[in-house]
């Protein structure tokens, strides 16, 4: 199957979604003091909802999103979605009281939920499979940079403007982006007579989603012991037990089971929340740590966050070209390990209540760690994913992403303390808890590493896919692997096929003919 080349402003465009979807939230953490005191009479407690309710609303619709973008047509969902996004945006922005607000980013969380995961999915169906692994990571970069650059840019506007502006500069962008869309970039293959994702799936699946994430969200104000907290947790696994049994009944579940029976997706969902909850407590807290002992703007916080996010797009390219030398399981145990080791050292030498030039050091090498993960863990999601499930594969991917960051940040909190009086002892707990989730997250890849077997040299499974099926008339993608994996597993299932005088058996080299001549006779057919 040939593929045109990918546009500068393809990729700008497709990258926009986690882009704006990361700086936005960001962002808005960075303005809560300036809303608290813009909106009287409000608690910080109250204020903090501005994000809960964002958060929950983004992990609960991520997955039936990126189901309908799939169904649909990747680029409309996407448009819609950044429009969505955009109006938002303006409801935030003119938002006279609180609960106007919190309404403004629910409506936030629905279009960033449908626009991030068509935006990867749109991207991908513009490249082969072997390039997955480079765009994705170039994708993530731009979510990377969004979150570490947010600090900075909402300090700088509560200061200088308001903080009603770190929601209106959305607005344009989104209105070019919709603009030049449709110009820049195809429509993915709709699939017409099909219904969209079964509906009562999806409201269990985005219930389950919404009460896990708030018992998260909520597990330093409500208390574990709490009946909330309880019971918030206990209608969440029924409703995820519910919608499990559903997607066993309905001929076309919302999310094929299979996907999750997958053990190497399994442990990269798991290796995920690990992630996420690590980084996402590590930024919380560094920004926290930096205006309180440091007593630092939140100007100069989001400064000295900027190396993160530095290193990251400077990254980018060279880690979306590991997985082919690598594989993915080593880049993601290396990047977390990482990871964990600049949080020891930052525990070890960050104290007083002055900068130090040793922080530079320590955030540096943390956004090494950071790179390596963020980059590739959506990459690895959807590396063996048919096109037709891109979204939905990168929705789930993103949903656990979103239950890891609560995760992260209540435990952060409850380290750190709710109050007001905080110490640099308690910082260091705080990072040697997201060291610990780093750790999990090493032992996690490590796993998956054992499971694939996978070794320098073999290639992935999504670098040569084959078109050699046909079923309802509709060309379906079947991963076609040639080389050291294949040829272990006929030598051990067909002991007659194994290789001869070190070379190749006759079986193997008859695969290596027929799948070369079978992608030479398609390389010019749609």
């Amino acid at each position: 199957m040939r593929h045109e080349p990918i546009s500068f402003l393809a990729l700008v465009l497709t990258s926009l979604g986690p882009l704006l979807v990361s700086l936005d939230v960001s962002i808005t953490n960075a303005v809560q003091p300036a809303i608290g005191r813009s909106l009287h009479g409000v608690s910080m407690a109250e204020i903090s909802w501005t994000i809960t309710a964002y958060a929950i609303t983004f992990a609960a619709t991520l997955v039936p999103a990126g189901r309908i973008a799939d169904r649909a047509g990747r680029r409309r969902t996407f448009i819609g979605g950044m429009a969505l996004f955009a109006l938002a945006s303006l409801v935030c922005a003119a938002a006279p009281d609180l609960p106007v607000l919190i309404m403004g980013r629910v409506l936030q969380g629905c279009g960033a939920a449908a626009a991030q995961p068509a935006s990867l999915g749109l991207l991908l169906a513009l490249a082969p499979s072997a390039r997955r692994s480079v765009l994705t990571a170039r994708w993530a970069a731009a979510g990377a940079a969004g979150i570490a650059l947010g600090p900075l840019v909402g300090g700088a506007i509560a200061v200088l403007i308001s903080w009603r502006w770190a929601f209106l500069v959305n607005v344009p962008i989104v209105a070019l982006a919709c603009l030049l869309t449709p110009r820049a970039v195809p429509e993915t293959q709709r699939h017409p007579g099909r219904s969209l994702p079964d509906p009562l799936g999806a409201v269990a699946l985005a219930g389950a989603a919404a009460l896990i994430a708030l018992a998260i969200s909520q597990l330093t104000t409500w208390g574990a012991g709490d009946r909330r907290t309880e019971a918030a947790v206990l209608l969440g696994l029924l409703l995820g037990a519910g919608f499990m049994a559903r997607c066993r009944r309905v001929g076309d579940p919302l999310l094929r089971l299979d996907l999750l029976r997958n053990r190497p997706f399994a442990l990269l969902t798991l290796t995920t929340v690990l992630y996420a909850a690590s980084f996402f407590g590590l930024l919380f807290s560094f920004v926290l740590f930096l205006t309180t002992e440091w007593r630092l703007s939140i100007v100069e916080a989001g400064l000295n966050i900027v190396p993160m996010a530095l290193v990251n797009i400077a990254l980018a390219p060279i880690v979306g070209r590991l997985p082919a030398r690598f594989g993915f399981p080593a880049p993601l145990a290396a990047g977390a390990g990482i990871m964990s080791i600049g949080l020891l050292l930052t525990a070890t030498v960050q104290a007083g209540h002055s900068f130090h030039a040793s922080w530079i050091i320590t955030s540096t090498l943390i956004g090494v760690g950071i790179a390596l993960c963020y980059l590739l863990l959506g990459a690895a999601a959807v590396a063996d994913v048919p096109h037709r499930e891109l979204a939905a594969a990168t929705g789930l991917n993103q949903c656990a992403r979103q239950l890891g960051a609560a995760l992260g940040i209540a435990a952060v909190v409850a380290a750190i303390g709710a109050g007001s009086h905080t110490s640099v002892a308690r910082f260091h707990l705080a990072w040697l808890i997201c060291a610990g989730f780093s750790s999990l997250a090493v032992l996690s890849a490590g796993s998956l590493a054992i499971l694939r077997r996978t070794r320098p040299g073999d290639p992935q499974p999504s670098e040569r896919v084959v078109h050699i099926a046909h079923a309802a008339g509709e060309r379906m993608p079947t991963t076609y692997l040639c080389g050291a994996p294949v040829r272990r597993l006929i030598a051990r299932t067909q002991p007659g096929h194994g290789p001869r005088g070190g070379g190749v058996c006759a079986t193997c080299a008859q695969l290596d003919a027929a799948g070369a001549a079978h992608e030479r006779s398609h390389s010019g057919s749609g």
